[in-house]
This record gives structure tokens, C-alpha cells and sequence, in this order.
């Protein structure tokens, strides 16, 4: 029996060490995955911010030919803000339009970002949180981004006065 208890209390320290290395091991796993992540992040917002420079520079070259106003439309859907600060993956995203059946492309999905200097329209999307809207934006980085540049506000048109013929009293 002393064979046992003597190896029992070797066996405990060892066991300790194994499980802490292991815990430590898991941890530097999550750290290596995390930078991973950064890294896949930085990646891919350089590819978006070049993509945004080489559709600007179409833009201005398309100004400078005098076609203007080409890539702007009117898009019919339900705004969403994201429920959680965590969600966005982005700091310029405001939420995501998903396109409803009145678009001319039904049922796509776009994350939605305010054209710049305008912050207004960030407080005026907010507003319409889960509810239907017209934006008039354009679409960048291959559809991915919709670019809000006017939120388009309906409510009831003013009765209109009845017109008489002139003479008529």
C-alpha cells in the first residue's frame, strides 16, 4: 500500500500540470484563431477600400464624360438596425434593406451605409426599424454596400382645391 499512496501523490501534480498546459494550450489556440480573424479583417477591408477607390474613379471619369446620375435608383424594402453593437463588422454600416417585392430586384439583401457628411439620414433610418422605406442610393463593392443618399419620406398629399372654369361662379 505505501507503493500506492506514494504514487498517488506524484500522480496529482502531474495531472495538474497536464490540465493547466492544456487549458493554456486551448488559449493560445483562441489567441492564434483571433489574430487569424484581424488579419482576415484587414485583408478584406484593403480589397473593399480599393474597390471603393477604383468605382469612385469610374465615377468621376463617367462625370468628367457627362453621364451623371447612371448608377443612382430607387430602392423599395425593410429597413433592419442591428440588434446588437457586436453584429456590425463595420463602423460606417447603419443596418441592412431587404428588398421587397416592389424593386426591381426582389428579396436581396444589402447593408446599408450614409453617404457622407450626411448624418441626418442615419437618424431618419432609424425611424423606419423593421418597417417598409424608399432610399434613393447607389450599390457598391459588387452589390454588397448600398450607399443611402436620400431617404425618401411618403405621407398624404394635400387635398387638392376644386377648379372652376373661369367665369363660373
Amino acid at each position: 500500500m505505501s507503493k500506492i499512496a506514494y504514487g498517488q501523490s506524484w500522480v496529482l501534480p502531474l495531472l495538474f500540470l497536464g490540465l493547466s498546459t492544456g487549458v493554456a494550450g486551448t488559449a493560445l489556440t483562441h489567441a492564434e484563431e483571433d489574430k487569424d480573424k484581424q488579419k482576415d479583417s484587414k485583408a478584406e477591408a484593403e480589397e473593399e477600400a480599393q474597390e471603393a477607390a477604383r468605382e469612385d474613379a469610374q465615377e468621376t471619369a463617367d462625370r468628367a464624360a457627362g453621364r451623371t446620375g447612371q448608377k443612382q435608383r430607387i430602392f423599395f424594402g425593410t429597413f433592419l438596425v442591428p440588434s446588437d453593437p457586436s453584429e456590425q463588422t463595420n463602423p460606417d454600416v447603419v443596418g441592412t434593406l431587404v428588398t421587397g417585392e416592389n424593386d426591381l430586384k426582389p428579396n436581396q439583401t444589402y447593408l446599408v451605409k450614409a453617404e457622407k457628411r450626411k448624418k441626418e439620414i442615419v437618424e431618419v433610418l432609424k425611424r423606419f426599424d423593421a418597417k417598409q422605406v424608399q432610399v434613393m442610393g447607389k450599390l457598391r463593392n459588387q452589390a454588397k454596400y448600398l450607399i443611402v443618399m436620400m431617404v425618401i419620406e411618403s405621407g398624404p398629399s394635400e387635398p387638392v382645391k376644386e377648379r372652376r372654369k373661369f367665369g363660373n361662379i
